[in-house]
């Protein structure tokens, strides 16, 4: 006996959640994106490739389940300084030192028909953070290629769109690692007068 969504492919000549849903006897879109883990891995075990390239819904989810892993490496940096941090669990916003706000975004790169890589960045305007750290990722969306630690005061767009180089209007605020953000974090005892 056939797969059900092997006769909706032949049926239809393609795939979507849409026609899957409609299609009597077969299970539904969500089934499938949970058996399988997204539509796009049922639909190449059935032999369809969409004709738009969807590999990015891939990178996506890949990159929100490293968010958290990101998130726990900045509050352990902070510690390690001797600072402290607060993470809000519904926003993921991070209070540093009860003193200023944080909002940690994740840069997916894109590589244009040119070969050159963009990263696009929308900063969060509703928690409206005192400052922004964005890791950029590098061309395979496999490891960080570097940040930005962008303050609130300076940043006038909601959308930032990012190329190799930026110049100095947005480059002064790259940094190989986190460690000056730490530096910033970092508590020092002061001693008492006399």
């Amino acid at each position: 006996m056939r797969k059900p969504e092997k006769l909706i492919l032949e049926g239809h000549g393609q795939l979507s959640g849409i026609i899957i849903d409609e299609a009597e006897g077969c299970p539904s879109s969500s089934t499938y994106r949970s058996r399988f883990g997204s539509l796009l891995r049922a639909y190449a075990l059935v032999g369809f490739s969409p004709a738009r390239d969807y590999r990015y819904l891939e990178i996506n989810r890949k990159l929100r389940a490293l968010h958290p892993t990101v998130i726990a490496k900045i509050i352990s940096g902070i510690g390690s300084v001797g600072g402290r941090v607060t993470s809000d669990p519904l926003t993921d916003l991070l209070t540093v030192n009860d003193e200023f706000t944080v909002s940690v975004a994740i840069m997916r790169s894109i590589l244009t028909p040119a070969g050159t890589l963009r990263w696009k960045l929308r900063l969060d305007t509703a928690l409206n953070p005192d400052l922004t750290i964005a890791a950029r990722m590098d061309e395979h969306n496999d490891r960080t290629r570097d940040f930005y630690l962008l303050p609130r005061l300076d940043m006038g767009e909601a959308v930032l769109r990012l190329c190799e180089h930026n110049g100095l209007s947005l480059d002064a605020y790259r940094f190989d690692t986190l460690e000056r953000f730490y530096r910033m974090a970092a508590r020092a005892i002061v001693p008492r007068a006399a």
